[in-house]
């Protein structure tokens, strides 16, 4: 993808078919996931590679290790017969710091 084109970002899914969904906004490039959480984010950083950054429509930044994404387009299509939970990326850090002792 090119810096600016619109993306959505999928958590994941649930036990009851439903999916957790952080929102729209853009792909803004790839940089180290500095405030990223969750293994594949630890290893991301401790050997220094970049990551894509995704600025979602609400301000917040989330990393391509922490979810699943795409184009606006497909993750719209994706979505459409889904039962959608919106989550908050800064609520699922919290309660993996919690949770990890971070």
């Amino acid at each position: 993808m090119k810096i600016g084109e619109r993306i959505g970002a999928i958590l994941g899914s649930k036990k009851d078919g439903s999916v957790d969904f952080l929102g729209y906004g853009i792909y803004e490039g790839d940089e180290i996931p500095v405030n990223a959480v969750g293994q594949m984010a630890e290893m991301i950083r401790e050997v220094g590679n970049l990551n894509p950054k995704l600025k979602l429509w609400d301000g917040s930044i989330v990393y391509g290790c922490e979810c699943w994404w795409g184009p606006e387009e497909k993750v719209k299509t994706m979505l459409k017969d889904q039962v959608v939970n919106l989550v908050s990326i800064t609520k699922v850090r919290e309660e993996y710091n919690k949770k990890h002792g971070n």
